[in-house]
């Protein structure tokens, strides 16, 4: 399974919805901005309206994709940290969520998991990022912040594995 832990987002595989929205935003600009680059280059009729508003749509959703790709790749950077500095402890799948109603390019529909753990007496819950393949097993290596033990992120690759971790 591949690691989702990444600075910048992985179009092959997002690890959210919001990084899918990113994604789609992004080619939409580009396709807008390409359009309008060509309507000079070409005569591109329009039915109604002028070639420029082209332009104005692409810079539109480019500005509408900038916060989006900021705040994924902040999430990216969060993930990557707990990855390498957090606290390992082990967690136990409460409930395996299938999204029917995501998908993105040949990749079919993504699973996430639910996981409880407890650190320090206190007992937490956290949602795994977007699984493209199916999750097997009924535990999983939470990595959490010792000084907020609610923030954490779950190992996708400790999924897969039997029980013992």
């Amino acid at each position: 399974m591949y690691l989702h832990t990444h600075y910048f987002m992985n179009p092959r595989r997002p690890a959210s919805r919001l990084e899918i929205v990113a994604i789609v935003l992004s080619a939409l600009a580009v396709f807008f901005m390409l359009m309008f680059g060509l309507g000079y280059v070409i005569a591109i009729p329009m039915r109604s309206g002028e070639p420029w508003m082209l332009g104005v749509t692409g810079l539109l959703l480019l500005f509408a994709a900038m916060p989006c790709t900021l705040i994924a790749q902040f999430h990216g950077r969060r993930r990557e940290w707990l990855r390498r500095g957090g606290f390992p402890v082990r967690g136990r799948v409460v409930r395996v969520t299938y999204h029917p109603f995501v998908s993105y390019g040949n990749q079919r529909h993504p699973w996430t998991v639910l996981c409880e753990y407890r650190y320090e007496g206190q007992t937490y819950t956290v949602r795994s990022t977007f699984l493209w393949d199916r999750p097997a097993g009924q535990t999983a290596r939470v990595f959490l912040d010792q000084q907020r033990p609610g923030q954490a992120w779950v190992d996708p690759q400790s999924l897969n594995l039997p029980a013992e971790l």
